[in-house]
């Protein structure tokens, strides 16, 4: 991310579209805006945002039909919904979708920067491989999604990243050199207790202790390569939609 968050302001009122782009480029913000649906999905056809803040009820495209085109563009994308209704049909099918956050107007302006320096402060995602060829692919596939991906030859490098970033996930290589995986996975736990770990290997039989050892850890899966790294985003996709889930929604 860019030390400038890049925020995406999309409103079919004109007037709220101007103050709150006024504002938040006050505040420091790059910001975009839109003026319905249709427009904010071309905005993302040609570039990335940090945050978007897009209103429910627009005429032609609402902000829920957005919000979906955009995701499956790029399923990472954060986008904070907004509405002056109360809808629920509609704020239901925008949770059902995977809403980050469902906010009511009128907005308080100190509430509004509270949840896009909270949206913009995005957890990357490390890969561990002495591989760099699986480092690369991984990190392509996952940077589609809209996700920041770190990479790591090592676990001695990987620990340094841990130290360094608010990690949410890693995948780790079983068979690492100096520091093997299990042993890299029990220092990221000790570093953060909350990251999120798929192991990763072409020796299913040979590392099977190791493999129940890092389950016993909380790994969550393990992919066996040559594996499709389609299933890796897939993980991710899935563990997003499940703690939005889980309570990741708010509605104020």
């Amino acid at each position: 991310m860019n030390e400038e968050p890049t925020i995406l302001v999309v409103d079919d009122n004109e007037d709220l579209l101007e103050t709150f782009a006024m504002i938040l480029k006050r505040r420091g913000f790059s910001v975009e805006t839109a003026g319905n649906g249709a427009s904010a999905v071309n905005k993302f056809k040609e570039q990335n945002f940090d945050v978007t803040l897009m209103d429910i009820v627009m005429p032609e495209m609402n902000g829920v039909e957005a919000f979906r085109k955009i995701k499956e563009m790029q399923p990472g994308a954060s986008i904070i919904l907004m509405t002056a209704y109360t809808d629920e049909d509609l704020i239901q099918v925008a949770k059902d979708e995977g809403a980050r956050r469902i906010i009511h107007k009128p907005i308080r302006i100190d509430q509004l920067i509270e949840l896009i320096n909270e949206a913009a402060r995005s957890q990357p995602i490390l890969i561990i491989d002495d591989d760099a060829d699986i480092c690369d692919t991984l990190t392509q596939v996952l940077k589609q999604q809209g996700h920041e991906v770190l990479t790591a030859g090592s676990g001695e490098e990987a620990v340094i990243i841990a130290q360094e970033k608010d990690l949410q996930m890693a995948f780790i290589d079983v068979k690492l050199p100096n520091i093997d995986g299990l042993e890299t996975l029990l220092r990221l736990k000790e570093i953060n207790p909350e990251i999120l770990t798929v192991m990763m290997t072409g020796f299913r039989n040979e590392v099977k202790e190791a493999l129940d050892k890092a389950q016993e850890a909380s790994a969550i899966t393990c992919l066996y390569k040559p594996f499709d790294p389609a299933e890796a985003a897939d993980i991710v996709m899935k563990i997003g939609k499940k703690k939005r889930h889980s309570g990741g929604v708010d509605e104020g």
